[in-house]
This record gives C-alpha cells, structure tokens and sequence, in this order.
C-alpha cells in the first residue's frame, strides 16, 4: 500500500470513528440525580472547562488537540506524530480511572456512575489513530546516513 494513501485512510478511519462517538453518550454521573454527559457535550465543552476550575477535564479534553497535530504531522510525515498520538490515547485512557468529576462550577464533583458507549468509541480512535501512525512510522521510515 503506498505511504499516502495508508495515510489518507488511517485519517479518515480515524476521524469517522471520533464522529461516530460524538452520537452516544459519554459517561453518567451523580449530581442532584443522575446526570448524562453526551460525547457531544464533552466536545464542545471541554475546551471551556478550564473557566470554570475544571483543570483536569480540560486536560483529558487535550487529547483531542493532540490527535490533530498528529494528523498534522503524519501528513507531513514527522515521526514526532507518534508521541503526540500515544501521549493523547495515555490522556484519553486515563479519565477511564476517575472516580468523580467537576459537576458545577462551585467546584462540587459528582460521583462517575457509569462509562458508557461514547467514550469508549472515542478512545477506540484515538487508539486507532496512534497504533496506525506507530505503523506508519516502523513500515516507512527512511534510513538517513549523515556523514
């Protein structure tokens, strides 16, 4: 298979299976009732969660900036892209750990009662994006002498 269209395809892979989490749910959790976080919601919340003490949500939300600069540097075809995505799906699989989160803005955590499809779905392509580029990387690499 050529070099770009592994690329194009693991890209495209990748990015369909994140599109894909973004119409399940996410995770429920327990804050005046149970509450459930769609991926959606994490998405596009995730990104402001800082502003409202929510430090380390915005940090597991990171990974999905991390896996666009992979898809960056894959295309460009720099090896750095290979950390970029393991340091994202390290990110991405560490909130599996979490046994609350930041549930309003008064710094109250509600209690994680269930992980469901979204987030499953959606570290399902970030593992996919970084096993694809770790491939990419072992099956393409060029050997550079320099005298």
């Amino acid at each position: 298979m050529r070099k770009s269209l592994f690329k194009i395809l693991l890209i495209v892979l990748s990015l369909s299976i994140f599109v894909t989490s973004l119409t399940f749910d996410a995770f429920s959790y327990k804050y005046q009732g149970v509450q459930i976080m769609t991926s959606l919601s994490c998405f596009l919340m995730g990104s402001i969660a800082i502003l409202g003490g929510g430090l380390l949500e915005w940090i597991i939300w990171l990974a999905n900036p991390l896996c666009l600069i992979t898809m960056f540097c894959l295309i460009m075809d720099k090896a750095i892209a290979v950390k970029f995505a393991f340091i994202a799906g390290f990110l991405a699989i560490s909130f599996y750990s979490w046994d609350s989160i930041l549930a309003a803005e008064s710094g109250t955590s509600g209690k994680i009662l269930s992980i469901r499809q979204g987030y499953y779905i959606w570290v399902a392509s970030i593992i996919v994006l970084a096993s694809g580029t770790y491939i990419y990387f072992k099956k393409y690499k060029e050997i550079k002498y320099t005298d």
